[in-house]
């Protein structure tokens, strides 16, 4: 068993704490005081947002099964699909100061703990996240895993457009650990990549793979903002919470490149897209599109098809045949 955190470890104090007498309303305020600030720190922690702080131009976010275009300043949720256009791309940050700054045409879906699903595309992210207090970025591939220690920051491309359909990074500062989580045989082994090292992760080749220098095709089709460190953008003074209230339902094709992913959090159960997206098969048009590519979604057969459900009749109480074997023929 490892060892609690030490959020816990104050939670656990306070409710095991006996007194001989009776405790005075000031010592019960204090320990409520306590026990309050210890929850939000453990909830911060847990469900710190990423805001839209800048934008080339409007992306596209998914919250829950609505979909809408956010505005600078919007705070994303929890599991939140975020898409930028082929127009350009956006930054985003959190309360720990980590910044991740997503090219165009590039698809994520922003999960807790500052973990993020990269489909397709381009991103670069910067770990500031120095502390015990925060949670320090986590980038997932269909086949590979990326984690920047503190004070790093790294370009990753997964299927980017204008690159070759391989896994790539980048680190420009720092150190990170990358491992293949698709494909492998047996458990791999993360490899460390150093200060201005590269390395990738193709379909056809397993194992990642390290160099000294990025390939001339990676430079010549990473964003060129991408060559500029990122920086934080001071606090806006417009904050959106909420998603808006007019979102439309997503239509399959908002959702298709998704459903048919082999990233972890399509069928990782707190996030399995079958219970995320269940209720719009009750759109006609949703459920034929589920139907026609039933083949490259086999988690959508058993709710788009049902097993019949045999009931099987019992024959204790069956009338019995004038002509079963046992009867006596006259």
């Amino acid at each position: 068993m490892g060892t609690p955190s030490p959020y816990f470890v104050d939670v656990m104090a306070l409710q095991d704490m006996k007194l001989s007498t009776q405790p005075s309303s000031a010592l019960r305020g204090k320990q409520t005081l306590l026990a309050l600030l210890v929850l939000v720190a453990i909830t911060s922690r847990a469900q710190a947002a990423w805001q839209l702080v800048r934008a080339d131009a409007r992306p596209v976010a998914i919250h829950d099964t609505g979909l809408y275009r956010p505005d600078i300043g919007q705070r994303f949720g929890t599991d939140d699909l975020v898409e930028t256009p082929a127009s350009g791309g956006i930054q985003i940050q959190d309360e720990a100061g980590n910044i991740v700054a997503l090219g165009h045409d590039t698809r994520v879906m922003l999960s807790r703990d500052a973990h993020i699903a990269l489909l397709q595309g381009w991103m670069k992210v910067r770990n500031a996240c120095n502390t015990n207090d925060c949670a320090a970025p986590v980038i997932e591939t269909e086949r590979s895993r990326f984690l920047p220690a503190a004070d790093t920051a790294l370009v990753i491309a997964a299927k980017a457009t204008g690159y070759q359909d391989t896994d790539a990074v980048f680190c420009e500062s720092g150190t990170a650990s990358v491992s293949a989580i698709a494909g492998s045989h047996g458990k791999p082994v993360p490899l460390r990549v150093g200060a201005h090292g590269f390395a990738t992760h193709s379909m056809a080749q397993e194992p990642v793979t390290l160099a000294t220098r990025p390939d001339s095709a990676f430079v010549a089709s990473m964003p060129v903002a991408f060559r500029d460190a990122l920086r934080t953008i001071p606090a806006l003074t417009t904050v959106h919470n909420d998603p808006p209230k007019d979102m439309r339902p997503v239509a399959y094709d908002d959702v298709s490149d998704w459903l048919a992913s082999s990233l972890a959090v399509r069928t990782a159960p707190p996030t399995r897209f079958t219970a995320r997206f269940r209720a719009r098969l009750s759109d006609g048009a949703f459920q034929h599109a589920i139907k026609q590519n039933i083949r490259e979604l086999p988690d959508w057969r058993p709710l788009v098809y049902p097993p019949t459900r045999v009931l099987a009749r019992s024959t204790a109480f069956q009338p019995r045949s004038p002509y079963s074997s046992d009867s006596v023929h006259p």
